[in-house]
């Protein structure tokens, strides 16, 4: 005969589970930044850029400079990054205009080029615009709204506003130009209605959802904001090329993360 589990050692042992999991989300899945690596196979790819390593961080939130922000700083050094995109919600208000310039300037690699966008917390925040593009500048980040550039290795760079807090626009959105071809955009959306057939692009990254952060387990559903379209996490297929939305680095409203860890994702372009 099965032991009988008193309802008191059943309720023990459901509390202790509790204070487990509450422990996990608010104190070690916040600070456990996953650093995860891909391979992106791009088509008529030059030898040159063969191997050519991008780096994105999204979702930020940033209020100081934690052990996340530092394991970035040390993964952007270890993995010989070649190009860093911050794809929105790096900050929600004035306030933390200087921990960015710290984020953005701290022990980055020399020659590591840095591109931004916009999400829709700088929006929502009424960061202004100025004060963001000039703080960014003062650490060679450039900021790109509805708009794009190309790098001195010919990667060609377009990234729009926020589809949730502004206007994104992709009229100069366009297969001209540039030997490899990145689409950044904060929420996910977005990519649905952008023109990526035959636009010749080797990658597309977008953030905004978290991954769902507050994850009750594979088979649950997660929560995802308004903007996320059918976008959770992970790898995606769009008209024309790939696309991968990232979990993001922070907490947003509830500063807390369970079983989904803060990421930052790490692609080498190939020669396909």
């Amino acid at each position: 005969m099965p032991p009988v589990i008193s309802r008191r050692r059943l309720l023990a042992g459901g509390a202790t589970l509790a204070v487990g999991a509450a422990v996990d989300a608010v104190v070690l899945e916040p600070n456990w930044l996953d650093v995860t690596e891909h391979e992106v196979p791009v088509p008529g790819l030059p030898r040159d850029l063969d191997g050519f390593t991008i780096a994105q961080v999204t979702d930020a939130h940033l209020q100081r400079i934690g052990r996340v922000e530092e394991a970035i700083s040390r993964a952007l050094q270890a993995h010989d990054v070649q190009l860093l995109v911050l794809t929105g919600d790096i900050i929600d208000s004035t306030e933390a205009l200087d921990t960015l310039r710290e984020f953005c300037g701290g022990d980055r690699r020399q020659g590591l080029a840095a591109i931004a966008t916009l999400g829709n917390w700088e929006h929502w925040g009424k960061v202004p615009a100025p004060e963001l593009r000039a703080a960014y500048a003062d650490t060679s980040v450039k900021l790109l709204v509805n708009e794009g550039t190309t790098l001195a290795d010919g990667v060609q760079v377009f990234a729009t506003d926020d589809s949730t807090g502004g206007s994104p626009r992709l009229e100069g959105f366009s297969s001209s130009g540039g030997d490899a071809r990145l689409l950044l955009t904060h929420s996910p959306e977005l990519l649905d209605r952008a023109p990526t057939r035959n636009a010749g692009l080797a990658l597309a990254l977008g953030g905004h959802t978290h991954g769902g952060q507050l994850r009750l387990g594979a088979s649950a559903v997660p929560f995802v904001p308004g903007g996320s379209g059918r976008f959770v996490a992970g790898w995606y297929d769009l008209a024309g090329c790939p696309a991968y939305v990232s979990r993001g680095t922070g907490t947003s409203i509830v500063p807390a993360r369970f079983t989904c860890r803060p990421e930052l994702p790490i692609f080498r372009l190939r020669q396909g």
